[in-house]
């Protein structure tokens, strides 16, 4: 019994290490994304992501060449910004940026799918128009009506 205590607690402080440091990476991640947008103009940060910081190399991914071209046209100005937000900014202090690459990341959109309208053959609205009359009064035959109309 104190085997699969041992092992249960074992098991358990894994998956609680695992989770700690998932949990440090996402803040991590949002810290720089935070950086980003604040470093550079509002609609470039909304068409890009940032992806990681490796030894002071800020990885962009860009939605978009076009994107990805203006980002590394004002690369330059980009990097000042960052600087000085390290050090002005408490919060970014530890995220030292000396260069930025800028990959390329398509975003995929599903294709809208086109609905063609449907419409019914004169025979087959002939054939709904006598059902509705054969039926009567109905709620039933109000709608066989509307549908038969709908040619």
């Amino acid at each position: 019994m104190r085997k699969i205590d041992t092992l249960i607690n074992q098991h358990s402080q894994h998956q609680h290490n695992m989770l700690g440091a998932l949990t440090q990476q996402l803040q991590s991640h949002q810290l720089l994304q935070q950086l980003w947008a604040a470093a550079c103009p509002e609609i470039l940060s909304q068409l890009s992501t940032v992806g990681n910081l490796s030894n002071g190399q800020l990885t962009i991914f860009a939605h978009s060449a076009i994107v990805a071209s203006k980002i590394k046209l004002s690369q330059a100005n980009f990097l000042t910004q960052l600087q000085n937000l390290q050090q002005t900014k408490p919060a970014f202090r530890e995220c030292k940026v000396t260069a930025i690459s800028v990959k390329v990341q398509v975003k995929s959109h599903p294709k809208a799918i086109v609905q063609t309208p449907r419409k019914l053959s004169k025979q087959a609205a002939i054939s709904l128009k006598k059902l509705a009359q054969d039926l009567g009064e109905s709620a039933l035959s109000e709608q066989l009506n509307s549908l038969a109309s709908k040619i």
